[in-house]
């Protein structure tokens, strides 16, 4: 820990300059921090990395799938994976007692699914 200090030293000057650098560089860092991470979220639409988001289809699966989860991006399984994942989940839902899919709800998830699949 010395070879550091004596580096900073060698850099920077005096230890007194050092010790006022350091008292206030959180002041600097805490909001640079926070602007930096605020840039790098989508705050509008969470879901913007999922393939055709904005529309009916990803609509239902987000809604459907992401009140439990976070939803997967459909490229993580192949079509007929997601058929017996769907499959899984419809058994996850029964337990937790959530109403189950509707046709409809099902049919759009699942070609939403196998359009953008693996």
């Amino acid at each position: 820990m010395v070879w550091v200090r004596r580096l900073l030293i060698a850099s920077w000057g005096s230890e007194m300059k050092i010790h006022s650098i350091l008292k206030y560089a959180p002041v600097a860092l805490v909001p640079a921090l926070l602007l930096l991470t605020g840039c790098a979220f989508n705050t509008e639409n969470p879901h913007a990395y999922l393939p055709d988001a904005q529309t009916e289809a990803a609509g239902v699966y987000i809604e459907q799938c992401g009140g439990c989860h976070s939803v997967p991006h459909p490229q993580r399984l192949s079509a007929a994976a997601w058929k017996s994942m769907v499959a899984v989940m419809d058994k996850r839902r029964d337990e937790r007692k959530y109403p189950p899919l509707s046709e409809s709800q099902r049919k759009k998830i699942m070609s939403y699914l196998e359009a953008h699949a693996r």
